[in-house]
């Protein structure tokens, strides 16, 4: 008779199995007592019904054994779910401690298992040594060579199948162990980004600055929830590979970097936030000394005005100018002519024609199309004329220009744009004063930033209209008669012949009121500075040109164009004290007048003023810019 193999006999006992329990679980609805064991009743006493199995009764019991199988899943999802809300509350060692368990049962169910199939293989092992040693016999009793033969290939297999069950069990051992240590380090990076995530709720609740610095990390921190919870989903599954663990790791790595990035963000925002204040503060502080001194000025002003002007009606020699401005007249007369020479020969190489045409066009063109019309239009303008001042590349029309070009080139297109905009207040601001306004805060924003632009503008302002120093130069001994009235601001046609009063009065007007748009002009929010010749000058112009002895028609209407630009903000900026001063020139400086004016500028000026302290309000000029142009 042929013996079975080793696997043959397990197949069989396999087979045995699986018949045994599902009889059991056929009958097991009919069984309500213990049936085997120390508890069970005697054979004798026993009643066995006699239970047909049926097949009604056959899907009932499965039916049974797949609720009980579905309960059992269940209970295991609610028991791996309460696990991993208990994994991320408690701390890493409690956890490293509940692996280490793990692993510890894990490795003693492994033993356990690996000795039982050790005994079963040293079993088979007897058995087939017991076969062999029958068989050997076998053929010393009957000399089969043929049986020997068999029995030697019977012991081969054997050790083949033998070796083969323990490496599969070797790498099936490793390959559970591997998976442990993979799901292992899987809970433990997703329970470091639970803490991570934790702490940077955390920082949102506390930190008022929490919620505008984590804006832009979300998508970082919603990619890390949504890969580490693909992660955690695979645990379930028990496809984790070597390359999930990377990626947990990453993740857990990327998050605590995002929440290092926001504690740093958010402590440099709070020391950020510390210097403003302190700024703030300081800025604060140091804006009412400065109005505390202004004020003070202002006081002293105003009492130096009324001792001059008391002084003025007592002296029998006249004052022209004052010995500080007629300096700084001096000063600024020379500096403009020292910088005329540093772009001399620009002006007489005839080879830089079409150059000097091109820095010309540069600078008119912005210049003549300022106006009012929106923000945005004089933001253009400035930002050209700013771009040319700094010898950058600009576009006029279909040109493109660049002041450095030449090496003379920014002198010229600087000087350039300080005559021209002195030339407005002739050519435009004379017949048409609102345009004065635009045209004013434009270059009061030039001037802040480029200073040695301003300098050049207040020496031409001062050579084209010489009451703004102030002062009326005398006729000197030897002096021709126009000679002393070009010193005057006069000026003179082909033909020789000197300009008439009344134009004179107007060129001068005009020029006069951009100069006062200049004073009361604000510069823009972008820039973040001040204008850097405002209302104090102006208000150093007034008190200056009250002091010199008044001049027919002239000095009337630059009184009276005074306080028409800028007697609203002066109000505004010194109240009572402005009040006086019109008070004192009422009185006092048209008591002089009367002497020596009776033409209409006067009278205009004496209406005006009486006007304003019957009301007291000075309204604010036509067309003047609101705050928040641009």
């Amino acid at each position: 008779m042929r013996d079975a193999s080793i696997s043959d006999q397990l197949e069989d006992f396999e087979r045995l199995r699986i018949s045994a329990l599902t009889n059991a679980a056929e009958i097991s609805p009919f069984v309500k007592s213990v049936t085997i064991g120390p508890n069970s009743p005697e054979k004798k006493d026993l009643q066995y019904e006699n239970i047909e199995v049926t097949p009604k009764i056959k899907k009932a019991a499965e039916e049974d054994l797949i609720e009980d199988r579905v309960s059992t899943d269940l209970r295991y999802a609610l028991i791996i779910k309460q696990y991993e809300k208990n994994l991320q509350e408690t701390s890493e060692e409690l956890f490293k401690n509940l692996v280490d368990n793990m692993l510890a049962r894990r490795a003693d169910s492994m033993r356990k298992y690996w000795t039982k199939q050790s005994q079963e293989c040293e079993r088979r092992a007897r058995e087939a040594k017991e076969r062999k040693i029958q068989m050997l016999r076998h053929l010393h009793d009957n000399d089969n060579l043929a049986v020997l033969e068999k029995a030697k290939l019977d012991e081969q297999n054997c050790q083949l199948i033998n070796k083969q069950t323990i490496e599969n069990m070797n790498r099936i051992l490793e390959e559970q162990n591997n998976a442990t240590a993979r799901f292992a380090a899987v809970t433990d990076s997703h329970t470091k980004i639970c803490i991570c995530y934790n702490e940077i709720t955390n920082i949102l609740q506390k930190e008022p600055q929490g919620k505008a610095v984590c804006e832009k990390h979300i998508p970082a921190i919603n990619s890390v929830i949504g890969n580490i919870s693909a992660i955690m989903d695979l645990c379930k599954t028990g496809t984790l590979t070597d390359k999930d663990v990377k990626q947990a790791e990453i993740l857990s790595s990327n998050i605590d970097n995002v929440r290092k990035k926001m504690v740093e963000e958010i402590d440099d925002i709070k020391k950020q936030e510390i210097a403003k204040k302190q700024e703030e503060a300081e800025n604060l502080k140091r804006k009412q000394l400065e109005e505390k001194k202004a004020q003070e000025a202002k006081a002293a002003e105003i009492a130096q005005i009324e001792k001059n002007l008391m002084e003025q009606a007592k002296k029998s020699q006249p004052l022209f100018y004052s010995a500080n401005n007629y300096s700084y007249y001096q000063e600024l007369k020379s500096f403009l002519d020292q910088y005329e020479n540093q772009y001399k020969e620009l002006l007489e190489n005839v080879a830089l024609k079409k150059f000097r045409f091109d820095c010309q066009k540069a600078v008119n063109t912005p210049v003549n199309a300022i106006s009012s019309v929106s923000g945005m239009h004089m933001r253009d303008k400035y930002d050209k004329l700013s771009k040319l001042l700094r010898g950058e590349r600009v576009q006029v029309l279909d040109t493109y220009v660049t002041a450095t070009q030449h090496p003379q080139g920014i002198y010229y297109c600087t000087a350039l744009l300080a005559k021209k905009i002195v030339r407005q207040g002739d050519l435009l601001v004379s017949s048409n004063p609102e345009a004065a306004f635009p045209l004013a805060a434009v270059t009061a924003t030039l001037w802040a930033q480029f200073p040695e632009f301003g300098k050049l503008l207040e020496a031409y302002f001062h050579r084209l209209c010489p009451y703004l120093v102030p002062m009326f130069l005398p006729q000197k001994e030897g002096q021709t008669d126009k000679e002393f009235y070009l010193s005057r601001g006069y000026t003179y046609n082909d033909d020789g012949v000197v300009e008439k009063q009344d134009k004179f009065l107007k060129r001068m007007s005009g020029i006069f009121k951009l100069r006062c748009a200049i004073w009361i002009a604000k510069t823009p929010k972008f820039l973040n500075a001040p204008n850097p010749h405002g209302p104090r000058y102006g208000w150093q112009w007034l008190a200056s040109f009250i002091n010199l002895k008044p001049e027919p028609d002239i000095s009337a209407t630059l009184i009276h164009d005074f306080f028409n630009i800028c007697g609203s903000e002066f109000q505004k900026l010194y109240g009572i004290q402005f009040i006086k001063v019109i008070k004192l020139i009422s009185s006092e400086y048209i008591a002089i007048l009367e002497n020596i004016d009776e033409g209409g500028p006067k009278t205009r000026l004496e209406v005006f003023l009486q006007q304003v302290l019957k009301s007291g309000v000075l309204p604010p000029p036509t067309g003047v810019l609101s705050p928040n142009t641009w």
